[in-house]
């Protein structure tokens, strides 16, 4: 047994779904930070998030992956369609664990900066509240907002 089928075996015996969550989100950390696995982290983050629906740090994990490649998601247009992705799931772990409100609150604050700019939305005819795809990995939809 490898070491990491045994990992994936302690996960499974275990019946504490908040404990499992923490598991998952400790293998979604490492694929992410370390081994730069977006699609398989992003993966274990929402396995996570689905065992325990109040624990906010896999969103937040989330978030910190689509802000941190958002750079290679195209185009500036499609760049900062990553950043509204990164954003809403920054809010989500805020409006789901009262415990990653505060750095859930300041890491989306910190983006606002970085949303479409309105003349290009424009330009693109594309107005507020309409939605987009983001292009490149991260294949959500979001709403759209403006900077400023």
């Amino acid at each position: 047994m490898t070491n990491h089928s045994a990992k994936r075996a302690a996960i499974d015996q275990e019946t504490d779904n908040a404990k499992k969550a923490k598991h998952h989100f400790s293998i979604a950390s490492i694929l992410f930070r370390k081994l730069k696995r977006y699609n398989d982290a992003r993966k274990e983050a929402k396995v996570a998030a689905s065992l325990n629906p109040s624990f906010g740090r896999p969103h937040m994990l989330i978030g910190d992956m689509y802000a941190t490649t958002a750079r290679s998601c195209g185009d500036s247009w499609n760049q900062r369609l990553a950043i509204l992705a990164a954003v809403d799931k920054y809010n989500k772990a805020a409006s789901v664990d009262p415990s990653a409100a505060d750095e859930a609150k300041s890491k989306a604050g910190k983006y606002r900066s970085s949303f479409p700019a309105k003349d290009e939305g424009f330009m693109r005819g594309v107005k507020a509240g309409t939605t987009q795809k983001v292009g490149c990995w991260i294949g959500e939809t979001v709403r759209v907002r403006f900077a400023g």
